[in-house]
């Protein structure tokens, strides 16, 4: 819109060549869209649908993706675990082999998992981690206000819609730096605490998630045994080569003959009784909480 005269004017357009001139379905402008940065220039979009060779499609078997918000979450965990246990009883019941068992209880277990925990179709990745749903409610509310203002340019009702675009703008922009603060300083507390149970690979496995984007260790410049830099990537090769061999292979200085006359410790009866009985339940458990989140899963999928 004209500052001086209120008239609006045409000043994107999109250049198509005359071959796909066919494939342009629909050109129209997005007025809410501006909303969300304050501005008068309105985003243009052009639909455009191509008839292409596709390629031809592998049958892979898709793996369900979990949302790991949803198994954080006390309520879906809850209900889970009560689903799991009743399914245990049934498999219990039944007169079959352990290994129709097993088999009974992944598939249950992966059943109930994908109905608790799997990732939204509507998932956006790109999503920033401090963003929440009540900013994003707060930001369409703001986009409305500004549509509202703009429709009412020239009218009575130009100044509120303009002071309530304004006041919500204010809100939005207060909340997001709140909820900044608060999200860096629970990225901090989490990185300290996995620092001080000894877990630096899930400190610097948050660290690499903050940072985005991955970098290419191949291209990366190392140093030989004398300090010189090597830049070509055969001489990288046969520097890592040498440095996993002398890493792998060390000469042993020991003698062999003071190895054999170490005694071999002897286990008690009742050691050996403890060592080769059953686990038990509770060492089950305590074995499961002791094992770290992210691992990658079997042939069975769990």
């Amino acid at each position: 819109m004209h500052p001086a005269t209120k008239r609006w004017h045409m000043i994107d357009y999109a250049l198509v060549n005359r071959k796909y001139r066919s494939s342009v379905e629909d050109v129209r402008m997005l007025r809410k869209a501006a909303g969300t940065i304050g501005t008068d220039h309105h985003l243009m979009r052009v639909k455009i649908k191509f008839h292409l060779r596709s390629r031809r499609k592998m049958n892979n078997v898709k793996k369900t993706k979990y949302d790991p918000t949803k198994m954080k979450d006390n309520n879906a965990l809850k209900q889970f675990q009560l689903d799991i246990n009743s399914t245990l009883g049934e498999i219990l019941g039944q007169s079959i082999s352990a290994e129709e068992k097993y088999l009974s209880f992944v598939e249950f277990l992966k059943e109930n998992a994908e109905k608790h925990f799997k990732l939204d179709k509507n998932f956006n990745k790109k999503r920033k981690e401090w963003l929440t749903d009540e900013i994003l409610q707060l930001v369409d509310k703001k986009a409305l206000a500004f549509v509202d203002w703009q429709n009412s340019r020239g009218t009575p009702a130009e100044t509120t819609y303009k002071n309530k675009y304004r006041r919500l703008r204010k809100v939005v922009k207060t909340k997001t730096d709140q909820r900044q603060t608060e999200y860096w300083d629970e990225v901090c507390e989490e990185i300290e605490g996995t620092i001080k149970l000894n877990d630096p690979a899930t400190a610097f496995a948050i660290i690499r998630r903050l940072r985005g984007g991955n970098k290419r260790v191949e291209n990366m410049p190392i140093k030989d045994k004398n300090g010189a830099l090597l830049v070509n990537s055969t001489d990288r090769l046969q520097r890592w080569r040498e440095y996993f061999d002398e890493l792998l292979n060390v000469p042993s200085a020991v003698d062999q003959v003071l190895i054999d006359s170490i005694p071999e410790s002897q286990l008690t009866r009742s050691e050996e009784k403890r060592q080769s009985a059953v686990p038990t339940i509770q060492e089950v458990e305590t074995a499961l909480k002791q094992m770290k989140s992210r691992k990658a899963p079997g042939d069975d999928g769990v």
